[in-house]
């Protein structure tokens, strides 16, 4: 069975965090990154994986997508 995780990455660094989000499906995945992505500043993406299936890809003004 595939986890979820989620690698943040700043301009200066391709790989600053990891997590590894424990949730049933999709949508509850990407609600927990949302909610993680304020202890983030504005210049991180967060991209989401299921294993090695993409997810989503969060990036911009995060705070304003939780």
């Amino acid at each position: 069975m595939d986890c979820y995780f989620c690698i943040v990455s700043l301009p200066a660094e391709s790989v600053a965090d990891l997590w590894v989000i424990n949730a049933s499906d999709d949508a509850e995945a990407l609600r927990k990154v949302q909610q993680m992505a304020s202890d983030w500043p504005v210049s991180a993406s967060l991209s989401l994986y299921c294993g090695e299936r993409p997810v989503a890809l969060l990036t911009g003004d995060l705070r304003r997508a939780a």
